[in-house]
């Protein structure tokens, strides 16, 4: 089965139908969004008189098998991850002003007050509502957990980034959990894609790989043009080989 990754689109439609060209003329069987259809600010990113949120989640759900949301995704949504174990997200957390969330939060959380609202539509917001914040995806060889990013930090709303192996163990904990034996997430735009083992972190460019071992953590690029990281990914389960394509 072949498998393709994408994943932080920011509003950006240009580049999202650009890469799901490039993705079909590979050849997929399933499609998966790894999340952060939605985000954008400016400074940030500079595509604003072309971005359209409603216009990529609307492509997303017509392209793709799978779609987890990211933590833009459910801060449009105004909605509150449960799987959360980074911060106890208060019940009014939407109601509060942005002082106060980084206050209550000791600014460790992502409080997006920069980004422009999305031309969400209210079943839009409805849908985002609906998405599941992890998935078990089931296939011949193995199962695998898609994330928008590592746990316990599923959604993505803690600051910060994860470069250390040792900084997964709580991810990979919680594959075992769900016995799986890989994962992909997005959320870091790497420039290609990282593989995170137990004992070994490594990034790799834009190319290919088999992955010599399991359990292992994939993170995949991002689809938004913003600093040239542009890509996708697809994963062949039969022969466990991965390729990330610009």
């Amino acid at each position: 089965m072949r498998l393709a990754f994408i994943s932080d689109i920011h509003e950006d439609f240009e580049s999202l139908q650009r890469i799901l060209r490039k993705a079909e003329k590979r050849g997929y069987d399933q499609l998966i969004c790894l999340g952060d259809i939605s985000g954008f600010s400016l400074p940030y990113y500079t595509y604003g008189r072309k971005r359209d949120a409603a216009a990529s989640l609307q492509l997303v759900r017509q392209k793709c098998n799978w779609i987890i949301p990211g933590n833009h995704d459910m801060h449009a949504a105004r909605r509150i991850p449960q799987h959360s174990g980074v911060f106890a997200f208060p019940e009014n957390w939407y109601a509060l002003p942005p002082a106060e969330q980084a206050e209550l939060s000791a600014d460790s959380i992502w409080i997006h007050d920069d980004e422009l609202e999305p031309n969400y539509s209210s079943e839009d917001l409805k849908f985002l509502k609906s998405l599941p914040e992890f998935a078990v995806l089931e296939t011949p060889e193995c199962r695998i957990l898609l994330s928008h990013y590592a746990f316990p930090n599923l959604s993505g709303f803690k600051k910060g980034f994860y470069s250390w192996e040792k900084e997964f163990e709580s991810h990979f904990d919680f594959m075992q959990k769900h016995n799986c034996q890989l994962g992909f997430t997005g959320h870091a735009h790497p420039r290609g894609f990282y593989v995170v083992w137990q004992d070994r972190f490594r990034q790799y460019g834009y190319r290919g790989m088999k992955i010599p071992r399991f359990p292992a953590l994939v993170g995949v690029p991002p689809v938004t043009r913003h600093k040239h990281r542009r890509g996708f990914c697809i994963f062949d389960t039969h022969n466990q080989r991965i390729r990330v394509y610009r």
